[in-house]
């Protein structure tokens, strides 16, 4: 199967984004970043919400990645020059249906406002109120101010701690997979369930069309917060001439995914006109912590890391089946050499033009 990339547009297809406008939530984050960088390049309009704005971190993505093409630098430059940035805090309901309010035209909602999991162990309150009156909140907009479409980020977690609940390390867990309640070690995780369980309530009563991706480890440069920084300096570390520790045994085995093709499944299941299913594995790569690092030595043959032989395994699935998604969007994210490489280039090219 082809890899599709958003530059693969026709004129037709522009002009059909034209009477779009996307809502990205948690839009100067890790993965909201690049899913308004994403529909830069796709010219189609966005408005960027987030609790705390990191607004100078988004455009830098886009302005890295063009920093050696003057022209297409100055079509995106121009698609930052016409986005708002808003400040929002989901949880409060009347600040969420202001900004539905002030741009009633929006028509597509990215959903990635969200509290991490050390975040919510550390404050269950704020943790509830974020995550899951936030969630509500938002699928109360889809209902009132009839959208077409809602897709917001659930979890791997949702599967529970332990992949041996499902089987040995090559079977690849799928939507359909159950995991019990005893078998979940992250509050976050059966809070992602909740979501999914609330999101089907609305798109059967409501008729509404609202889906969900469950994305494994997310790994690329610019990771500030969570409990998984470490899917972060696992390669950007190396690239910066930095040591790194990770912290879990040689031989845990995880799958990662690279930020950039996160946001890009995010666009294309929001802009699928009709969709299959509810809920979609967005795969990645199966690795041994030690076949992970030995892909950043590849890279940088000087990298330094360890491993913590005191923790065998992290709590996560080893292996998400991504079939559904695939056929649905037809895209397959790029391999972990070359998503390791992207990661790199982009923390070197940021700590050059920081040092400069």
């Amino acid at each position: 199967m082809a890899i599709k990339r958003q530059s693969e547009h026709s004129e037709l297809t522009t002009r059909f984004f034209i009477h779009m406008k996307f809502l990205v939530t948690g839009g100067t984050g890790f993965i909201g970043a690049r899913v308004v960088v994403n529909l830069w390049e796709r010219k189609i309009p966005v408005v960027v919400a987030d609790l705390n704005l990191n607004i100078e971190w988004t455009k830098q993505i886009a302005l890295l990645k063009y920093d050696k093409n003057t022209a297409e630098l100055a079509e995106i430059q121009e698609q930052i020059d016409q986005t708002s940035f808003i400040n929002l805090d989901v949880s409060n309901r009347e600040q969420v249906n202001d900004v539905f309010l002030k741009f009633p035209d929006i028509t597509h909602v990215v959903h990635l406002a969200y509290l991490m999991s050390a975040e919510v162990e550390a404050d269950h309150h704020r943790g509830a109120s974020v995550n899951i009156l936030g969630m509500i909140n938002m699928f109360d907009m889809v209902v009132e101010h009839r959208l077409s479409r809602l897709v917001f980020a659930s979890s791997e977690t949702i599967y529970g701690a332990n992949h041996s609940a499902y089987g040995d390390e090559n079977y690849a867990v799928k939507e359909t997979d159950f995991c019990s309640l005893d078998d979940h070690f992250f509050t976050y995780g059966v809070m992602k369930m909740l979501n999914e369980f609330t999101a089907q309530k609305y798109i059967k009563t409501k008729g509404v069309s609202i889906a969900a991706m469950r994305p494994p480890i997310v790994y690329g440069d610019g990771r500030m917060r969570g409990s998984v920084l470490w899917a972060c300096e696992f390669a950007t570390n190396p690239a910066l001439g930095k040591k790194v520790k990770l912290p879990f045994s040689k031989d845990s085995r995880d799958c990662w995914i690279y930020v950039d093709d996160v946001a890009e499944q995010f666009v294309l299941l929001s802009l699928k006109p009709k969709l299959n299913h509810f809920a979609y594995n967005n795969g990645g790569h199966s690795v041994t912590a030690e076949e992970l690092m030995q892909t950043v030595k590849s890279i940088v043959p000087d990298a330094k890391y360890e491993f913590d032989e005191s923790i065998p395994r992290t709590a996560l699935v080893d292996r998400c089946d991504s079939t559904l998604l695939e056929d649905e969007i037809g895209f397959i994210p790029r391999s972990l050499e070359d998503g390791v490489r992207m990661q790199i280039e982009e923390a070197r090219n940021r700590e050059m033009q920081i040092n400069y």
